[in-house]
């Protein structure tokens, strides 16, 4: 049961003390003392406990919009710091990209320095193209020249072992520019040799000289090989334009 006391002043020792009876004897009520604002009326109560779930309520809804809003702030701290890291690498690749490019236009630079020299150059070159042509012509004929003699060198051996009296004077008879060596082997001159033989046997040692061109034959007398030899080299020399 409350505490009554301050109904004392107000009822008096005696009515105090019947009404504690009274009240002893019905269970259910109770009495308060409202002046000190200990005690709370129902609708009040009532009124303050659905404004206290209200914020309750409003408190939970602001909980997690600040739980929301403390994941987006912690994505939009991420995507900063990547931001940062991106714009960090960026500004790398930037001076890296300008210093290749001050690399490149350093190249440039120079291969446009070169392409002009080389421009200069090829001008200049052209002035001596013509004596480089002619020059050109005359180390090719030098060259033909050469290789004519070095073929005339083998051709005369190879006349030579063909039984030709004098490899000289039949060399003149032989079309040289027919004659062609490859790979060691030499083509167009041993049909040459066959024609000689045939038509002009005396050329060779393995034919009897000719009794023709007496007329020409000193009236000193000769016999035997020197004769022989003589008469031979008479004709050659007829068979090769020289007169006799």
């Amino acid at each position: 049961m409350a505490n009554l006391e301050f109904l004392k002043p107000v009822l008096g020792d005696q009515v105090y003390t019947s009404f504690l009876e009274k009240m002893n004897e019905a269970p259910g009520i109770t009495l308060v003392n409202a002046s000190d604002g200990s005690y709370v009326p129902k609708a009040k109560f009532d009124t303050e406990i659905a404004a206290k779930k209200q914020y309750l309520t409003q408190v939970e809804a602001l909980s997690k919009e600040k739980a929301t809003l403390d994941a987006e702030i912690s994505t939009l701290k991420n995507q900063l710091n990547e931001a940062s890291e991106t714009g960090s690498k960026r500004e790398k690749d930037m001076k890296k990209d300008a210093e290749l490019i001050a690399k490149l236009q350093g190249e440039v630079k120079q291969l446009s320095g070169d392409l002009e020299q080389r421009t200069r150059d090829l001008e200049a070159a052209g002035s001596y193209k013509g004596e480089i042509e002619r020059l050109n012509g005359i180390i090719a004929e030098r060259d033909r020249s050469i290789e004519n003699i070095r073929k005339q060198g083998r051709l005369s051996v190879m006349l030579r072992e063909s039984g030709a009296r004098n490899p000289d004077v039949l060399m003149r008879m032989i079309d040289i520019d027919r004659v062609q060596e490859k790979d060691g082997k030499v083509t167009g001159l041993e049909e040459q040799l066959k024609a000689l033989k045939a038509s002009d046997p005396y050329l060779f040692s393995d034919t009897p000289a000719p009794r023709g061109g007496v007329d020409s034959v000193p009236q000193h007398p000769l016999s035997g090989e020197d004769a022989i030899s003589r008469q031979v080299n008479m004709e050659i020399r007829r068979a090769a334009g020289y007169n006799v």
